[in-house]
């Protein structure tokens, strides 16, 4: 394979044997002759010229654009006979079969070989396991670049739409703010594939997950699975225990025999922001408490919490970008209480035990499918580098693709158009 500049990806085949059994009809003065004939031919060059697009679905593909074959010494293997009947007519014959061979051929490459190059590079498949309200939307800002070394893909950055109502209807939402500029190394880094990502595409992800609420929390008896917690929520309970009744004397004077219900709901978009070697995300949020007794619900307390997320563990395998999610500090601003001894001090103190218990844990489940970048190559991956500089993530990867790779994987996919169908 190479890149020919301007024009796509050239897929070569050389001294490539063929027989067929061809059918023939001929009209002759003597009336029609028809009948079967082996023909081959060897040394045979196909050459394959594909090219990379967003199809109609969406997506990036890679597909057939033109398919070229120079046949040589062809033959058609007649009986003695026959040959001596037909000899003023196999010139003909042969030539005729020369001018119309790519007929003959491509139509076979097209239908095994395409899938399985389309399939291996330059590829993105719908179903990103993310969430189910998500899938990768590959927004190009112009056609693939197609240059003597390199293939180069730009994206507008915000990469996470939302599917709705059927295969074809893709809403691709605009964010509320504007993408930083992305300034790209002009030099090789001399590795396979690299990928250049502004904060506006991690961005574009929190966003939507913001949309569904995926960061607004409820810690209450219904909402928690814990028997342990919600035993803390209690305002009144027995000599020597500890819940929120003994942490807060007034709670259990103002609240008898209630439960302790605890909201929180963002008042903002998270906003990232990448330094060297760091991702930093802040989550603002509104806390409201409650206290549920009988039949009824009380609110006594409101107050603003900013919250600095980073991401953890950061890899990137099989074109899947990996990281955990954790919350590294807070700070709880605007306390407004009607119970004494509750205030900015004892409330960061709860916080930090419930994000000690709960809220970590659920925040390193966030990312936990990975984002699913574009599959360049569909090869095994030897090694990636990820690096995080000022308003920039890079990442770096190698794969085995050539014959110095001492193991190759091959693709054991039946399906051939597996990356076409939309799950859910």
């Amino acid at each position: 394979m190479s890149i020919v500049p301007q024009k796509g990806i050239s897929w070569t085949g050389t001294n490539i044997n063929v027989t067929l059994l061809a059918s023939f009809s001929l009209m002759t003065t003597q009336g029609e002759i028809t009948g079967n004939v082996p023909l081959s031919f060897d040394k045979t060059n196909v050459e394959l010229l594909l090219w990379t697009g967003v199809n109609s679905d969406g997506h990036l593909k890679t597909d057939l654009i033109t398919c070229k074959v120079a046949a040589n010494n062809l033959q058609l293997q007649f009986s003695q006979a026959d040959a001596a009947l037909l000899a003023n007519y196999i010139p003909h014959m042969q030539n005729f079969i020369r001018q119309t061979v790519e007929q003959v051929v491509c139509p076979s490459f097209h239908a095994e070989l395409v899938p399985v190059l389309s399939n291996r590079i330059m590829n993105t498949p719908l179903s990103a396991s993310l969430f189910e309200q998500y899938f990768i939307n590959y927004a190009l800002l112009g056609p693939v670049e197609f240059a003597q070394q390199a293939i180069t893909l730009k994206h507008r950055g915000n990469s996470f739409g939302i599917l709705r109502q059927g295969r074809t209807r893709l809403n691709d939402f605009r964010l509320p703010y504007r993408s930083p500029p992305l300034n790209v190394p002009t030099t090789d880094s001399g590795h396979m594939v690299e990928f250049y990502l502004s904060n506006y595409t991690l961005s574009s992800l929190l966003f939507w997950m913001d949309q569904y609420r995926k960061f607004d929390y409820e810690i209450s008896r219904q909402a928690t699975n814990n028997s342990a917690l919600v035993g803390y929520l209690k305002t009144d309970c027995g000599t020597g225990d500890i819940c929120a009744g003994t942490l807060f004397p007034a709670l259990a004077t103002r609240f008898p025999g209630g439960e302790v219900v605890i909201k929180s709901h963002t008042v903002s978009y998270p906003r990232v922001v990448l330094r060297k070697n760091n991702v930093t995300i802040y989550i603002d949020s509104r806390v409201d408490a409650f206290v549920q007794q009988a039949d009824r619900s009380r609110r006594f307390l409101t107050a603003s919490m900013n919250a600095e997320v980073k991401m953890d563990k950061i890899s990137f395998k099989d074109f899947v970008l990996h990281g955990e999610l954790r919350i590294d500090k807070f700070k709880i601003l605007d306390v407004a209480s009607l119970v004494d001894g509750i205030d900015e001090g004892s409330l960061e103190f709860l916080v930090n035990a419930l994000t000690e218990l709960i809220l970590n844990e659920d925040m390193a489940r966030k990312l936990k499918g990975g984002i699913q970048l574009p599959i360049m190559f569909d090869y095994t991956q030897q090694s990636s580098h990820i690096n995080f500089e000022d308003d920039q993530i890079q990442i770096f990867a190698d794969y085995c693709a050539t014959d110095k790779c001492a193991a190759t994987a091959d693709n054991k996919d039946t399906e051939i158009d597996y990356y076409d169908t939309v799950q859910g």
